[in-house]
């Protein structure tokens, strides 16, 4: 029942987050609409420097550390642990078994080959070791690679907000995505 190891994966290692080494090579990510879109849903995307990044992931540990409401790992790849990206619960709520799962992937050569991985890792740990009910996700018709991802891991579209995101001289739809416990159960769940 439990052969498969939970930080790591054919190619990739859930590590901890290293602020002092990671957050250099993050803002450099941040350049990325993509990825500064997945890190920034809350505020207007624009690159970001090492400082910035960095106190952002110290503050995010440190709420992490006090009220084990959210988790934050870096995702590297297993041969040299090269940091690529992140994988966040930025919200978990105990009282109804729910988190939120975010999945970045710096470059996009890498996201390409490691985001399903990746994303498996994510949802292996919080269902497997948080024993969350449900377990959600974002993104929008602007990124037809990670939607497809998404939906490939088993997810479902639960909500699509429509004109939400302005990219490229257009608004696209934000769609909410989401798997449950049981779906997870009957599609990856080793016997």
């Amino acid at each position: 029942m439990f052969n498969t190891q939970l930080f790591e994966a054919q190619s990739l290692l859930l590590d901890a987050y290293d602020p002092e080494k990671d957050a250099v090579i993050e803002a450099g990510f941040t350049r990325r609409w993509d990825y500064g879109w997945g890190s920034q849903l809350d505020a207007a995307i624009h690159p970001l420097s090492s400082f910035q990044v960095k106190k952002k992931r110290e503050e995010q540990l440190k709420r992490s550390a006090e009220s084990r409401d959210s988790f934050l790992f870096a995702v590297r790849l297993r041969e040299d642990a090269r940091f690529i990206g992140v994988l966040e619960l930025p919200w978990v709520s105990w009282s109804n078994r729910l988190a939120w799962l975010k999945v970045l992937i710096g470059e996009e050569n890498l996201e390409t080959m490691y985001l399903a991985e990746a994303l498996t890792m994510g949802l292996r740990y919080a269902f497997e070791e948080l024993d969350m009910a449900l377990v959600a996700s974002s993104t929008g018709e602007f990124q037809p690679q990670v939607l497809h991802t998404l939906l490939n891991a088993g997810m479902k579209p639960y909500v699509r907000q429509r004109q939400m995101v302005y990219f490229k001289a257009q608004y696209w739809d934000r769609i909410i995505v989401g798997i449950s416990q049981a779906e997870w159960n009957t599609h990856y769940r080793e016997e």
